[in-house]
Formats: structure tokens, C-alpha cells, sequence
């Protein structure tokens, strides 16, 4: 198994190499002038010119393109992320509360996803073609096909609009309330983008699940097990969905890793100060550092969950380890 790893992160060292070389050039193509966004505009001529001069050497782009690269990577993997031309500080003050309202947020989706998908995909699964199923693919479908903002408008008109049950978005003010109302509050704020996130991700999820356990099911070794006379949920659970566990692990690392991603659409409509919300305000102001930190994150973050769903396929299935 060690062996199996090690082999898995040195075929991903080149990817993430590449990834990142990727990106710098694409934030070098970016327009604008990164130092002009950082410096005052109130400076006179000769200060400004001065300034500039001085932030251009500080930043390193009067080195060439090679020693800026090596420069960018050594800088992030020693915690500097650069500066934040939009916030006038450090990127890593920036994105430090934005990750953790992204966190907490989907722990919310995944817990409502998981308790959701699972058993309703090995659900239909077992009644496959009969109404439960049929309403559960009509479901998902739905609700695949439409847009996360459509739903989240829809869900904003009817809760916050019309009922007033809810409030329109962004976050709780602990500086308003503390103890259980600074809680409850959390709750309230949280409850139209996790069910916005939760219906989007549970429809791709349900037919995963579907799928996977009505390929188990029609193995031969289900036959053998039923003809044996061991009870249905049983045959179901401790033989059927055990060996449907590899696409449904894919599910599950997906969505853990899904916590840092953040959900960009849903945190503009909703206006929740996360991870996803900071990148799009980050490209619309041209703040180039700060959008290059996150696209490498969000790069690592995604290389990093196919080395666990590697590592999990191998756990779950010793032949992948001998492929």
C-alpha cells in the first residue's frame, strides 16, 4: 500500500508543476498594471513615479519571467501569498475568514447530501423502474437541469420575499447579537444557500448510487447469497452496497474536498462572505495576486482529492493496489 502511494504522488508532482506554471503565465496575460492598483493616486508626479519604481523591484517584476516563477512558488510555499491591491493587505488575511464561512457552509451540504443521496439512491436502486424511482429520477433531473441562481432566486421570492421567513443573505452580525441568538442567526443566513447547494449536488449524487448499486445487485455473487436465504437487507447492505463503494466514495471525497472549493454563484446571490464570493470580487477588481492564489489553491485542493480517492480505491479494492 505504501508503495502504491508513493507512486500515486510522484505521478501528480509533474501535474501540479504544470498546473502552476499554467497559472502564472495566465495571471501574466491578465490586463492592468497590478502596482498602479496598489499605489495612491493622491501621490504627486515625481512621488508616484518613485513609488512605483520602488513597489516594481519589491514585487519582482524587474526579473525575468523564469526567476519571477521560481520567486512566486518559493514565496507560497513558505505561507506568502502576496499582497491584496482590492483589500490594501495580505491575501492570506484576506481568504483566512472567507475559508472558514466556505467551511462551515458545506458542512451543512454535505450532511444534507450524504443523508439524502445514500439512502434514497440504494432506494431506487431496489425498486428500480417502480414510482419511488421513477419520482426520484424525475427529481434529479429537474433540478440538474436548472441553474443554481434560478433555484436560489426562486427560493429568495418565496422565503424572504413573500413568507418574510427568512432573511434576502449575507452574514450574522456578532457585533448585534451573542450565545444562542448569534447561533440561531447562523442557522437562519445558512438555510437558503444549503438547500440551494444540497439540491444541485444530491441529483448528480442520487443516480451515482442508483447506478452503482443496480450494477452490484445483478452480480452473480447476489444470486448465490438470496439463493442461500440470507435476509434482503442483508444481501442489500452488507454484500451489495459494499461492493458499490468505489463510485460512491468518489461522492463522498468530492464532496469533503468541496468544503474549500466554495460555491461562487450561490455566495454572489446569497452575499456570503466566502471563498467562492472573494474570487469573483477579486476578478472584477483586477486584484491579480489574490486571484493567482486562489486559482493555485483551488488547483491544489483538487489534486490533492484525486490523490484520496486513489488512496480510498485502493483501501476499498486490493486489485487497483496490483494494477
Amino acid at each position: 500500500m505504501i508503495k502504491y502511494i508513493i507512486k500515486r504522488i510522484l505521478i501528480l508532482i509533474p501535474v501540479l508543476i504544470a498546473i502552476t506554471i499554467i497559472l502564472f503565465t495566465i495571471n501574466k496575460m491578465m490586463p492592468g498594471d497590478p502596482v498602479r492598483a496598489m499605489l495612491p493616486t493622491s501621490l504627486k508626479a515625481d512621488q508616484y513615479e518613485n513609488a512605483y519604481n520602488a513597489m516594481y523591484q519589491k514585487l519582482g517584476l524587474d526579473k525575468s519571467l523564469p526567476e519571477q516563477y521560481f520567486r512566486w512558488v518559493t514565496n507560497m510555499l513558505q505561507g506568502e501569498f502576496g499582497w491584496s491591491s482590492k483589500n490594501n493587505r495580505p491575501v492570506a488575511d484576506v481568504v483566512a475568514e472567507p475559508i472558514r464561512n466556505t467551511v462551515i457552509l458545506n458542512i451543512g451540504v454535505i450532511l444534507l447530501q450524504l443523508g439524502i443521496a445514500v439512502p434514497v439512491g440504494i432506494r431506487c436502486a431496489v425498486k428500480r423502474g417502480k414510482l419511488y424511482d421513477n419520482f426520484w429520477q424525475v427529481f434529479s433531473l429537474i433540478t440538474w437541469s436548472m441553474p443554481s441562481f434560478f433555484i436560489a432566486l426562486c427560493l429568495l421570492f418565496i422565503f424572504a420575499a413573500q413568507l418574510g421567513w427568512l432573511p434576502f443573505g449575507g452574514m450574522p452580525n456578532a457585533a448585534l447579537t451573542s450565545g444562542w441568538a448569534y447561533y440561531s442567526d447562523w442557522l437562519r443566513y445558512m438555510v437558503l444557500p444549503v438547500v440551494v447547494l444540497s439540491l444541485i449536488s444530491v441529483a448528480s449524487s442520487i443516480r451515482i448510487v442508483r447506478n452503482a448499486m443496480i450494477d452490484a445487485l445483478n452480480q452473480d455473487y447476489i444470486r448465490t447469497a438470496r439463493a442461500k436465504g440470507l435476509r434482503e437487507k442483508t444481501v442489500i447492505y452488507s454484500h451489495a452496497f459494499r461492493n458499490a463503494l468505489i463510485p460512491v466514495s468518489t461522492v463522498v471525497v468530492a464532496t469533503v474536498f468541496s468544503l474549500f472549493a466554495g460555491s461562487t454563484i450561490t455566495e454572489t446571490v446569497f452575499a456570503w462572505n466566502g471563498i467562492g464570493k472573494v474570487l469573483i470580487d477579486a476578478i472584477n477588481s483586477r486584484d491579480t495576486m489574490l486571484v493567482s492564489t486562489m486559482n493555485t489553491f483551488f488547483a491544489l485542493v483538487s489534486v490533492i482529492a484525486v490523490l484520496v480517492s486513489d488512496i480510498v480505491y485502493g483501501l476499498i479494492d486490493p486489485r487497483i493496489r496490483l494494477e
